[in-house]
């Protein structure tokens, strides 16, 4: 669920995505909570801090719904933050526990 009224109160935080990915400073997607509190995030996707912690570790738990709307906050495309998410699978791939 998300805020209704979040693009209208949208941090400004936000702004500075874009051009820190053109730079090549951002290049998976946990980078852009360096510059986003990831609380900023999680409250204008409707989740609880806790939960999208757990996701940020193992991203490929996103929807795509999801990943597309932080791809909006942040005013890139939709293939940049499937980009950027994919990057940060590709990282984080080996440390994933297989599910038996």
């Amino acid at each position: 669920m998300v805020k209704k009224d979040t693009m209208v109160n949208r941090d400004t935080r936000y702004d500075t995505i874009k051009h820190l990915i053109t730079e090549g400073k951002i290049k998976s997607f946990n980078d852009i909570f360096k510059y986003v509190p990831k609380t900023i995030v999680s409250n204008d996707l409707g989740k609880k801090v806790d939960r999208f912690t757990e996701l940020m570790n193992r991203v490929d738990g996103f929807t795509l719904a999801e990943l597309f709307l932080i791809a909006k906050f942040c005013e890139i495309n939709e293939t940049q933050i499937f980009s950027l998410a994919l990057n940060e699978y590709k990282k984080n791939k080996s440390k994933i526990k297989k599910v038996t």
